[in-house]
């Protein structure tokens, strides 16, 4: 009689939406924008289910005009999403659903991903910068010449993110001193930033019209601006980089009613309450919502993000701190800390369309490797354009190492997954250290985890179960939590308690198998790197001031500059890079901030000075000692540990290429200490000197001859 009264009710709920309803039961439903860096997305959730009702994407036009350089249309995200939607909701139809159950959308997109607009008219005023574009080596470079010791860590004590390319405010900067457009537009406080989110959400509340200038913390605490105890955007970090307050969005929560989509399109009227970044809304997805917990995704790249919970852990391993969620205005922001891995499924491609070794990415890998036991001692480092985390290395180059007479095509195929497997380790490794908690398990997602092997080679490499979700890509889950959360539809709490189906791998290998195999790993990395020698920019050399001679004059300063400023190869975009007004006059923007010190002193952490040595020390090699290349540095002008005696000044002034920059405005008392004093109109006057070579200083400024005197005594060789 029960099971009777159960098949009565179920049928008249059919009866009464006309279609077919999963389980009888209607539930509120969530959509999401999952905007991806090759794919657009738009897919449905009922509320607190993790299976996707219904689903559709767009692929993505890549634009890559130069080498290193990646570039998307802003405009085609716009119609990608209204296409996308569209078709989703028509598949609403057949499951007994229609377009007014969405009760709200999540948005989860990109990181780092960078658009600049009008707020006047909301047209583009350059393509998107994508997040693993390199296009801004010459901008870091910039910074970091302004920086202490020119330390790229520098900052993290406050965005907890090193000075690199790949966050989101050197590609805004990189706008203004490149783009004309962008520059007008600053200058005409038209000028809005932001990441896909905020480009989004813009456009879906009204643009022009009144729409949202928004991001999440998420989103935020990637751009290099972001105070991550704050959570708001730091003074001090927006005036370095040279970025006006009014051209940012306002941070918001990643989960709470932001608006109502006002577009005109089929989402019109549907409210918006969640946001959060690709890889933390795969965090949120895949439940690890407690300390301790960590996921990675494997795609194009690897992203592996570790639940620290309210603690901020400053890495001293080579990661990078960042917001996990904040789901709530009110609620306490939790953190993470993350690996990025710059090359893993890129790897395969690179196997299929350069070397022709397969034919399909998905198929092919597993079947070939699998039909050979191990590499046959063959170590694949695919640093195509450097190493991200632990090592920012950008100078490593891929080696393909260990190859013999025997070596086929189907151990260098088993290398590059088990590549992807030993640089999750890599992180792995860099996380314990820093938090002192061993990770128990790992949870997985991503297109590349349909490959058994490469999971099985994850779980014996790491030596701890590997959990694989169900659904691939976890992204769209964690986003419609999020925005389920803050309407009342999808509790967090009953989420956290939620066991989300996944298949597990469990290590085959031994302790010491492992770690032979990881020892050579590290051979093999030590090796790919000091390829790339990139020559350094007049910034980073210091040569700047070369250029200009400084007179002062009691209070007036007067720049001279050696040649025009029409010469100045400031920009390789717009061909001149300085605007001017009807009078003639050069039209500057606020640059870089020179006095980054004067900034920073009381919210940054101090480095020492560096100290030429005077002997040389044997460097240790990867077998002496397995972290030694975990902490390596890059090489900083021949002044480091690894570099020869003999290239260093023995001398007990500073290096040469310090009393270089800082003249001339350095002399010497009469016990030959440095005195730094402001240069006057009458100039110092001094005798023609030369070096121990007997180079005749004739051309040589005269400050240069002051200086030199100063240094008969040294030896450059």
């Amino acid at each position: 009689m029960g099971d009777f009264k159960r098949r009565l009710k179920r049928q008249r709920c059919i009866d009464e939406a006309d279609m077919p309803v999963r389980d009888g039961l209607k539930k509120s439903l969530v959509g999401v924008i999952d905007d991806g860096t090759k794919t657009v997305r738009f897919v449905i959730y009922e509320a607190e289910r993790s299976e996707e009702l219904a689903a559709y994407q767009l692929d993505k036009t890549e634009v890559q005009p130069q080498e290193g350089w990646y570039e998307q249309d802003p405009m085609e995200i716009i119609n990608h999403i209204r296409i996308c939607s569209e078709n989703s909701i028509e598949q609403l139809t057949e499951l007994g659903y229609s377009r007014e159950d969405i009760v709200t959308l999540g948005i989860t997109n990109q990181r780092e991903t960078t658009i600049a607009w009008d707020k006047f008219t909301g047209e583009p005023l350059h393509p998107a910068i994508a997040w693993n574009d390199i296009r801004t080596d010459s901008t870091v470079d910039a910074i970091l010449a302004r920086v202490p010791d020119r330390n790229k860590n520098y900052l993290k004590s406050i965005s907890g993110l090193p000075i690199s390319p790949y966050f989101s405010a050197l590609k805004m900067r990189w706008m203004k001193d490149n783009i004309k457009a962008v520059r007008r537009a600053s200058r005409d406080k038209r000028l809005l930033f932001g990441t896909v989110d905020s480009w989004i959400v813009w456009n879906l509340t009204g643009g022009p019209q009144g729409g949202l200038h928004i991001t999440d913390v998420t989103n935020a605490s990637r751009t290099l601006l972001m105070d991550l105890e704050t959570l708001n955007w730091d003074p001090m970090l927006c005036r370095l980089f040279g970025i006006h307050r009014d051209s940012l969005p306002q941070i918001r929560s990643s989960s709470e009613l932001y608006g109502i989509v006002k577009d005109g399109s089929i989402l019109d009227g549907i409210s918006i309450s969640g946001i959060l970044g690709n890889q933390q809304a795969a965090l949120v997805g895949q439940n690890c919502l407690l300390a301790g917990q960590a996921k990675n995704t494997y795609r194009s790249g690897c992203f592996l993000l570790y639940n620290t919970g309210p603690r901020r852990v400053q890495s001293t391993h080579g990661l990078i701190t960042t917001v996990a969620y904040k789901l709530g205005p009110n609620a306490p922001p939790v953190y993470a800390l993350e690996g990025s891995i710059a090359v893993a499924g890129g790897a395969m491609k690179f196997l299929r369309d350069n070397l022709k070794l397969i034919k399909d990415v998905a198929k092919d890998t597993e079947h070939i490797a699998g039909q050979v036991f191990s590499t046959g001692d063959v170590y694949f480092v695919p640093a195509f354009s450097g190493l991200y985390a632990p090592y920012w290395r950008k100078d490593a180059r891929g080696i393909i190492c260990g190859l013999t007479a025997f070596t086929t095509k189907n151990h260098i195929i088993r290398a590059a997954l088990e590549a992807v497997c030993f640089q999750t380790r890599d992180i792995l490794e860099a996380m314990n250290k820093d938090c002192g908690m061993p990770l128990s398990k790992l949870h997985v997602d991503g297109n590349m985890t349909s490959n058994d092997l490469l999971m099985q080679l994850q779980a014996d490499l790491i030596g701890i179960p590997v959990l694989r979700a169900h659904s691939w890509d976890m992204s769209a889950l964690g986003a419609a939590v999020s925005a389920g959360h803050s309407c009342g539809v999808w509790s967090v709490e009953r989420w956290r308690n939620h066991a989300t189906p996944a298949d597990t791998f469990l290590p085959t290998t031994t302790d010491d198998d492992r770690d032979a195999r990881y020892t050579k790993w590290k051979m093999a990395v030590q090796r790919s790197l000091g390829w790339a020698t990139t020559k350094k920019s007049i910034t980073m050399t210091g040569q700047t001031k070369r250029k200009y001679s400084t007179v002062t004059n009691h209070s007036q300063s007067v720049d001279v500059p050696t040649s025009p400023p029409q010469s100045r190869k400031g920009s390789f975009v717009d061909g001149q890079s300085i605007d001017y007004d009807k009078f003639g006059n050069p039209i500057t923007d606020d640059g870089v901030d020179d006095n980054v010190e004067e900034l920073i002193k009381y919210s940054a952490r101090k480095f020492s000075i560096f100290v030429p040595i005077n002997s040389e020390n044997d460097e240790k090699t990867i077998l002496d000692d397995a972290e030694y290349y975990m902490s390596k540095k890059e090489c900083d002008y021949g002044m480091c540990q690894c570099c020869q005696t003999k290239k260093k000044l023995q001398t007990d002034w500073e290096t040469i290429e310090e009393i270089i920059e800082n003249d001339p405005e350095i002399i010497f008392d009469g016990d030959d200490n440095p005195i730094v004093v402001e240069q006057r109109n009458d100039s110092i006057v001094t005798p023609s000197i030369g070096l121990n070579n007997g180079t005749q200083l004739g051309i040589v400024p005269k400050v240069f001859k002051h200086i030199c005197s100063k240094l008969q005594h040294t030896s450059l060789t």
